[in-house]
């Protein structure tokens, strides 16, 4: 045994491993190149060094003696949590009760942009015939500009789909614009959209450069729905997640699937934006683009345990890209950015509480990550959300900007209410709630949004149902609502 053999790197695991993380990673691993089921010649070679790896790590004795052979290990990463709550101390009272934390997590280091790797953006592109005309033509004029924006050392590939896939563009330097631009202008539209082909070949492009160190980003633009292969699209998110890709989507249009999008992109740490014109979808792809040029931290994750009886019921990324996440561990939380703040508020139910308790955990776990501009496995850091309870509290005010955070997610949970109360046919309530909407947000001075609610508000009065445009319109602008708790 020698210490100059890196043992976690070869099984992909960070120095503070548990036992029960060797032990699974060396099955998985195990099984993908055991020589019965990979007949690489190489996967044999592959197999041998695995099982050293484990059998070094799986003893505790040899472990220590191992490590002790070790450089020290890195430092922990330079990002600051602050945790803030609506209630100091929670009271013990016979009814549940919500609470909400926010979570704030700043990159306290300072960038060395010369350590940043390049980036290979994949654009899958729905080319269906509903895409034909205005629509198509305003998204190969920003495909185009976009390629403008690419430094040489970067990727860029395109890949279009409607019930087949296309790649338009491999994984390329941009350095021929006018070769890649006259093959984006050649797109033409037709057939039906299945997303899955899309995506299946939009990871493959990103998976060739795999052994390349890049930040890999996949953006989806569709105006149209998939049936019947939504659930193998989840599927692909969560792979292409393990593979440290991220997946963002754009919606075209009024008639594509809001909530498959939504889940989708969630499973990667990813968002789903709504365009409603052609700057908004220049604006997205420049900002897509500096994001990734200035991330400190890729592919968070919370991976988390908490009380049985307490649930996590609502789970919102405020800064900077807006969007709702998943809420069973572990979440993918997204990227954090070199002088920018990742904020998220968690929602919690908590039952009556048993009144010899004097603290509650509402989640405990780490937050797991990469950092791009330094090599090596991923990180980790823990974050515990806990409260002190006591019976009969003095009553305490929530900090301000947990207050600005829940307001605006009462008014994005309107509109949630309103959907459903449609979906139930009940369209006198579903009524009642975008009316309550449209008076708060005129008190707040948003008086184009709180028109279009009370637009869609007659309009369900009259047919009973939501239009596809006002919809969309509705949920994606009480999101935006979501603002950063603090001042950039």
């Amino acid at each position: 045994m020698t210490g100059a053999i890196d043992y976690y790197r070869i099984l992909g695991l960070p120095r503070d491993a548990t036992p029960d993380e060797v032990r699974t990673t060396y099955f998985e691993l195990a099984r993908q190149y055991h020589p019965d089921a990979n007949p690489d010649p190489r996967a044999r070679e592959h197999f041998l060094v695995i099982q050293d790896a484990y059998s070094v790590l799986s003893n505790p004795d040899k472990r220590a003696e191992y490590e002790s052979q070790l450089p020290p290990p890195p430092p922990p990463p330079e990002i600051s949590v602050n945790l803030q709550y609506s209630r100091n101390i929670i009271p013990l009272i016979d009814e549940p009760k919500l609470v909400y934390a926010l979570a704030e997590l700043v990159s306290t280091g300072e960038p060395d942009r010369s350590l940043f790797p390049p980036i290979h953006v994949c654009l899958v592109v729905d080319r269906s015939t509903s895409m034909r005309g205005d629509r198509m033509d305003m998204v190969k004029a920003n495909i185009t500009q976009f390629f403008k924006l690419l430094k040489p050392q970067d990727m860029i590939s395109v890949v279009t789909f409607s019930d087949r896939a296309e790649v338009v563009i491999p994984p390329s330097r941009p350095a021929d614009l006018s070769r890649m631009e006259n093959r984006i202008n050649l797109i033409q539209t037709g057939g039906g959209t299945e997303i899955l082909r899309g995506l299946e070949t939009g990871l493959a492009q990103l998976k060739v450069a795999k052994g390349l160190r890049m930040l890999r980003q996949l953006i989806l633009l569709t105006d149209g729905h998939t049936y019947g292969d939504e659930q193998n699209c989840f599927e692909l998110a969560k792979e292409a997640a393990e593979n440290g890709i991220s997946i963002s989507a754009l919606g075209l249009g009024h008639e594509w699937n809001d909530a498959f999008l939504d889940r989708l992109t969630s499973l990667s740490g990813g968002n789903t934006t709504f365009v409603t014109s052609p700057k908004d979808l220049y604006t997205f792809l420049e900002e897509k683009l500096k994001a990734l040029t200035t991330v400190y931290a890729r592919r968070i994750t919370f991976e988390f345990k908490s009380t049985p009886s307490i649930e996590m019921r609502y789970a919102f990324r405020i800064n900077p890209e807006v969007g709702p996440l998943q809420t069973n561990s572990p979440i993918a939380i997204g990227d954090l950015l070199f002088g920018k703040s990742l904020v998220i508020l968690f929602e919690f139910l908590l039952p009556p509480l048993p009144h010899d308790l004097d603290k509650v955990l509402l989640a405990e776990g780490r937050l797991v990550m990469e950092l791009p501009n330094k090599e090596g496995h991923d990180v980790r850091m823990p974050m515990r959300i806990n409260r002190t309870v006591a019976v009969g509290p003095e009553l305490d005010f929530p900090p301000a900007p947990i207050i600005e955070a829940m307001s605006h997610l009462s008014l994005y949970r309107l509109q949630e209410k309103a959907r459903m109360e449609v979906s139930t046919g009940n369209a006198t309530r579903a009524t009642r709630h975008l009316q309550y909407l449209a008076t708060h947000l005129l008190s707040q001075g948003n008086r184009e949004l709180a028109h279009a609610v009370l637009v869609e508000a007659e309009n369900i009065q009259q047919s009973r149902q939501f239009s596809q445009e006002g919809e969309k319109r509705i949920k994606y602008g009480t999101r935006s609502l979501l603002l950063p708790a603090r001042t950039e």
